[in-house]
């Protein structure tokens, strides 16, 4: 038979107001009541109803999560170390994905905040108008991970993207690259996209490397990463190194290469963006820039659940938050070679 929190109350000689104050760890109980009814409670095993908890602390325990593609082992990555941590705790995370659509973006915030959710974590912050006045509308915790937000109150939790790409250039130039292409992300990608195209593209031009022609785009995946490289076989241009903007694009690229007779690293060096799991089984295995994205999870989740238990409450013109730029890694493998 299930227990109630009227049964609680019987056995415990109180009100069911009082095992409720209980249950949410309210100061107004003595600790001599306390300990009787969190005795009965461990003798019974009582688990309190997640909705009627909800209905009654007018909270859904619920945190929404919402990605651009749950397929990207980046994102997975960020998820394990939410999950990590949310585990223990009084929360379950609703997870969506928009396939790097603004739209289904918009549609998915709206669907979250019908779902009553107490928090919402955004990966990303690009998007439109629309996108920026739907964050605005949204009354409760958002953190934005990778990026900063349009919106001034939604803290960030992200890595320097123009550091990290001009690291990785350097590093590049350091083993005597001159001749230094780069497949980029997006460029209305403000944050990923852009930014490390803007630190490529200043590094080698401090040196006098920058040659427009040995650029090309694509959408972070192993698809876009081949068919840039082929591009870029293709052309002729005089190329030692590639920097990439993610690692899907880095094996792509190399996977190219391969097929086609160019020799990684001994013909033409890669770097990668991101450290997924793939990067070290790869052959050659990849040299690339690590981010921490289970720690972002983490300290996401860890923010967030503070924002909520503080009761965190939204301004519009409220310009404070809090913002914080991790830590990211140059990982040295195979993919990179010092040229003669």
């Amino acid at each position: 038979m299930k227990l109630t929190i009227k049964d609680i109350a019987e056995a415990s000689g109180v009100s069911k107001a009082t095992v409720s104050r209980v249950l949410n760890n309210s100061n107004a109980v003595s600790e001599e009541t306390r300990k009787k009814v969190l005795d009965v409670i461990k003798e019974t095993n009582f688990r309190p109803s997640s909705l009627a908890r909800s209905l009654s602390l007018q909270k859904s325990h619920l945190i929404g999560i919402i990605l651009p593609d749950l397929s990207n082992p980046v994102f997975s990555k960020i998820i394990a170390g939410a999950e990590s941590y949310i585990r223990n705790k009084d929360y379950s995370l609703l997870i969506t994905a928009t396939d790097f659509d603004i739209d289904m973006k918009i549609k998915h915030i709206n669907i979250m905040k019908d779902k009553g959710v107490d928090g919402l974590i955004l990966v990303t912050d690009h998007g439109s108008k629309e996108f920026h006045n739907t964050l605005m509308d949204f009354e409760k915790p958002i953190i934005m991970i990778g990026s900063d937000s349009s919106v001034l109150h939604i803290p960030s939790i992200k890595i320097d993207n123009y550091k990290a790409s001009q690291d990785a250039v350097q590093y590049l130039v350091n083993l005597g690259h001159k001749h230094i292409g780069m497949i980029r992300g997006p460029l209305s990608d403000y944050h990923s996209g852009l930014q490390r195209y803007l630190g490529f593209r200043d590094t080698l031009g401090y040196y006098g490397y920058y040659d427009e022609n040995l650029v090309r785009e694509g959408w972070y995946t192993f698809d876009d990463g081949y068919s840039a490289m082929e591009s870029l076989l293709e052309a002729k241009y005089e190329i030692t190194a590639v920097f990439c903007a993610s690692d899907l694009l880095a094996i792509g690229a190399i996977k190219c290469c391969i097929e086609n007779g160019v020799k990684v690293p001994d013909d033409i060096s890669f770097i990668g963006f991101d450290d997924v799991d793939l990067s070290r089984m790869y052959n050659p295995s990849l040299t690339t820039i690590r981010q921490p994205f289970e720690e972002q999870g983490d300290l996401a989740m860890r923010l967030m659940i503070e924002m909520i238990e503080n009761k965190y409450i939204i301004k519009k013109d409220d310009e404070d938050k809090f913002s914080t730029s991790m830590k990211y890694q140059l990982i040295e493998r195979e993919s990179t070679k010092r040229i003669k």
